[in-house]
């Protein structure tokens, strides 16, 4: 598939997404439109908002005059930071959440986390089984073209290779040795760009659905729901395009 008709894919199923949560329960889909709405939440602690900001980095420094083999890694960076970017999936993993009738969850990787036999230290889950969990969560839930969406917006091969330092910025392209096992493989320049352009714009096109979707919250709107077992009451919810946060009280 070429990258227009993934553009295309990727908005109209996160669309369908987040209508269909909305229609479920609009409450839950409100709450889930706050990724990592837990913990420490003054700012500078947010990784969702810290891959928006870095974005905006990255785009600008890329950007800025020819391309050197520096910025093919930075580029590669991006890319992986991009993939790795779990707080803002966070969104779409709650919607599938809501639009299967559960609710919203203020942890909703968790069962993707391991503990370290030894030490019993966390072990979060890489991007590789993030992106496999909502492809199969999508398609499970009926969800058929966002699972593409998911299983097609980033290379796996690329994403472990830079995590594992094992690759080899070239002439001819990435190499990725696959020193541990596999088959050698080169990506070329060209195959990059279309993989670079394509992770960088699934990840726009998902940051644009939240966007409209939050924004339609301005101005406030009141509705009726219930958060787990208490009773149904008025919630008030807003967006403060000002300083662009999103308020739930009730």
């Amino acid at each position: 598939m070429d990258n227009d008709a993934f553009y295309e894919k990727a908005e109209r199923s996160f669309r369908e997404l987040f209508e269909a949560a909305r229609k479920r329960d609009e409450l839950q889909s409100a709450f889930s439109l706050n990724p990592e709405f837990r913990g420490l939440q003054r700012p500078g602690w947010s990784t969702a908002a810290e891959s928006s900001k870095a974005f905006d980095e990255y785009v600008e420094f890329i950007g800025e005059g020819d391309l050197t083999r520096l910025k093919a890694r930075v580029a590669l960076a991006f890319y992986c930071h991009l993939a790795e970017a779990a707080g803002l999936y966070e969104v779409p993993k709650n919607m599938l959440r809501v639009a299967d009738g559960e609710p919203y969850n203020l942890w909703p990787f968790s069962h993707l986390v391991k503990q370290h036999a030894l030490t019993g230290k966390t072990i979060a889950p890489n991007s590789n089984k993030v992106l496999r969990d909502l492809a199969g969560h999508a398609q499970t839930s009926g969800f058929v073209e966002l699972a593409e969406v998911f299983r097609d917006a980033f290379d796996g091969d690329l994403r472990n290779g830079y995590s594992h330092a094992d690759y080899v910025v070239w002439d001819d392209g990435i190499r990725l040795p696959m020193r541990n096992g596999g088959n050698p493989r080169i990506v070329a320049w060209s195959e990059f760009h279309e993989l670079f352009h394509r992770g960088v714009n699934f990840y726009i096109i998902l940051r644009n659905v939240i966007a409209e979707f939050v924004g339609s919250y301005c101005p406030e709107k009141q509705i009726r729901g219930r958060l787990d077992d208490e009773s149904e009451r008025t919630w008030t919810i807003r967006f403060d395009p000002t300083v662009r946060t999103l308020s739930i009280s009730g």
